[in-house]
This record gives C-alpha cells, sequence and structure tokens, in this order.
C-alpha cells in the first residue's frame, strides 16, 4: 500500500473515532443534565424544571424535537449542551 493511501486510512481512523468519542460526551452530558434537571425522576425535563439552566431555557422550543413540551435524553444528547449554567434549586444545591 503506498505511504499515501496509508496517511489517507489513518486519518479516516482518527476522524471517526473522533466521532463516536463526541457522541459518547453528548450522552454522558445528557444524562448528568438528566440527573440534575429531572426533578420529579419522570424521564424527561418539562418547561419548568429547564427554568434551572439558562442555555437550555432559551432555546428549549428548538431543542424539543416532537414539540410535546418535554426534553427527553436523545433530544438532549443532540443538543450538545452540558450540564453546566444550571441554578441552585431551593435546597440549594
Amino acid at each position: 500500500m503506498k505511504r499515501r493511501e496509508k496517511v489517507f486510512l489513518l486519518l479516516l481512523t482518527i476522524a471517526a473515532l473522533q466521532g463516536i468519542m463526541v457522541a459518547e460526551a453528548n450522552a454522558t452530558a445528557a444524562q448528568r443534565l438528566m440527573q440534575q434537571l429531572d426533578v420529579n425522576k419522570d424521564g424527561v425535563i418539562s418547561l419548568k424544571e429547564a427554568v434551572r439552566h439558562t442555555e437550555l431555557l432559551r432555546n428549549f422550543g428548538l431543542i424539543d424535537d416532537n414539540e410535546d413540551g418535554k426534553l427527553t435524553e436523545t433530544e438532549l444528547a443532540k443538543s450538545k449542551l452540558t450540564p453546566g449554567n444550571t441554578a441552585p434549586n431551593k435546597a440549594g444545591d
């Protein structure tokens, strides 16, 4: 195999691995967001629960793919939001 082909295959492999790592990071961030914001533990984040996360609240309508007024973990993972920017709840977490 020519050197150029080897370099090209190496670059393709790196790009594929990078895509996998980004997808896993988004899923992990979505799981953490769900744990932080799903106060009633029903598996979705309502608009009322989203109030604690500024960026999530600002983009709620864009993230809610099926427009049901609730965000699932899958919708959160697609959004690439992170658990940062949360306001403390009444318990002061």
